[in-house]
């Protein structure tokens, strides 16, 4: 649960999913102020829910550098809202790279925390959908966890290779989660441009 890589990377997956509710709610026409403590609560919710899940109390509370994280990806999701025209489209890329680190990292600190193949991907999943499902209830807009055919399947295939290996030892820990990250990232864009979409 120390520093290193694994733990940017976590920060990272913080920062994304705190930008990703603060673009989607400025794009919905919410106020600043209520943005931030969207974004706050979604950047948050992975950490907290995970560490609750494993039994370590108020871990990501204890380090300063989530709720800082949190702030500031929720000051870049408000920049990102106000520059780009095409607010849906930078919150889909936003929210996909979330979402692809968020499943890696938590599935990875899984193991090492000890929990068997299946426990990791339920912890795994559990993290990485928790901001999400968050924003979208508090902003009244259905679930893209059940509303998208490509977006709960690719965070369980890129858990699933972060998992496979960590478990077999082919590569650093930090490296597993960029790996499964990127397959996740990858299925996403696959099926953004079968779909046609920007």
């Amino acid at each position: 649960m120390g520093g290193g890589p694994l733990f940017i990377l976590d920060l990272a997956a913080c920062a994304l999913l705190a930008a990703a509710a603060a673009c989607k709610a400025r794009d919905y026409g919410v106020h600043v102020t209520g943005s931030m403590v969207l974004a706050c609560l979604a950047g948050l919710s992975m950490p907290l829910l995970r560490d609750g899940l494993l039994g370590v109390v108020a871990f990501s509370l204890d380090r300063g550098a989530y709720p800082a994280s949190a702030v500031s990806g929720g000051l870049v999701g408000l920049v990102a809202a106000w520059a780009f025209r095409r607010g849906q489209s930078v919150f889909n890329r936003i929210d996909g790279l979330a979402l692809a680190l968020a499943a890696a990292v938590s599935a990875v600190k899984g193991q090492e925390a000890g929990l068997g193949p299946a426990g990791c991907l339920v912890l795994a999943l559990a993290s990485a959908l928790a901001g999400g499902l968050i924003r979208d209830a508090a902003l009244g807009d259905s679930a893209r966890a059940v509303e998208e055919p490509l977006y709960v399947t690719a965070a369980v295939f890129g858990a699933l290779l972060a998992l496979a290996l960590t478990i077999y030892g082919l590569g650093r820990p930090w490296q597993c989660a960029l790996a499964g990250a990127a397959l996740t990232v990858a299925l996403r864009f696959l099926k953004e441009r079968r779909s046609g979409n920007p």
